[in-house]
């Protein structure tokens, strides 16, 4: 297993800066395939009711994963701003699809954890924190679809 170190040096490497828009175009379908895989087992966790040290676990390895689908997205927008992901127009359609999906997921949990963390003793303030947080489910149900449509184009792409 590498180490930290080792993982920090591979993403300073020039190489890793000048993949091609299909690369990360596959990265940040990996990427968006284990944020769903982390947020569903984060939310059978919660049904099982398991303790505090699993669940704040669970949490901590969703919202790492939440950054890695953030910076996955800026590297899929500065690659494909210069050049298309592919030459192929339904797989540039299924990666553009893919990548609206997770800017969209990732704006509605920005937006949910702003309205959990403004949360007062006001009644009409729980009913907006449920309704954020189902469209943020919706969201996220979207960019599985998505990385799903995507993945069946390019099945290397699955880990």
């Amino acid at each position: 297993m590498a180490s930290s170190r080792s993982a920090t040096a591979t993403l300073d490497d020039a190489s890793f800066s000048t993949q091609a828009p299909i690369a990360c175009s596959d990265a940040l379908a990996r990427t968006a395939a284990e944020t769903c895989r982390q947020h569903e087992r984060l939310s059978k966790l919660m049904t099982l009711a398991v303790g505090k040290g699993e669940l704040g676990a669970a949490h901590a390895m969703v919202d790492t994963i939440d950054l890695a689908l953030a910076e996955a997205v800026q590297e899929f927008e500065r690659k494909c701003a210069k050049a298309p992901v592919s030459e192929q127009p339904d797989v540039r359609m299924a990666a553009n699809a893919m990548w609206l999906s997770a800017r969209e997921y990732l704006r509605r949990h920005s937006i949910a954890e702003r309205a959990s963390r403004q949360i007062g003793p006001g009644g009409d303030s729980l009913g907006d924190l449920h309704f954020e947080y189902e469209l943020e489910a919706s969201a996220l149900l979207g960019l599985k679809q998505a990385t799903a449509s995507y993945q069946k184009m390019r099945p290397e792409t699955k880990s």
